[in-house]
């Protein structure tokens, strides 16, 4: 939490404890949470924040790049620590989420594609679907 407060400080910004709690809730899970699986964690940790606050600080910490945001299609976006590289596969019937990671180089990939296509891209999203060892 050290680095992260020196990062606050150093570009202004104020050091909050409902920053600092989501920013540990989502360092220390192995899965994108749901706005609503933040605000539980929150209150297990007896940090009360209203509902808009949590989106707030959601908001800042992805403009920021110390939070990523996913959407799996359910109607609700996940948020997760933003210093994982992986990817997902995700259960469409129990919605279970385990993370993958690619045996390929996906930031070259990426380089290739902006090069080839005159893009500047600055982020990509990819997810799996499909079932579970459970749910098949």
């Amino acid at each position: 939490m050290d680095k992260l407060t020196k990062k606050f400080r150093s570009r202004g910004h104020r050091i909050t404890q409902s920053r600092l709690a989501i920013t540990d809730i989502l360092s220390r899970t192995d899965k994108p949470l749901t706005v609503s699986e933040i605000r539980r964690s929150l209150s297990q940790r007896k940090v009360t924040v209203d509902k808009v606050t949590v989106y707030r600080e959601l908001t800042f910490l992805v403009r920021e790049g110390i939070a990523g945001e996913v959407d799996f299609g359910e109607g609700a976006k996940r948020f997760e620590s933003a210093d994982r590289d992986h990817h997902h596969v995700v259960c469409v019937n129990c919605r279970r989420v385990e993370d993958v990671v690619l045996r390929h180089d996906i930031a070259a990939e990426e380089r290739r594609i902006a090069q080839k296509k005159g893009f500047t891209i600055t982020h990509h999203a990819l997810e799996f679907f499909g079932l579970c060892a459970s749910c098949r």
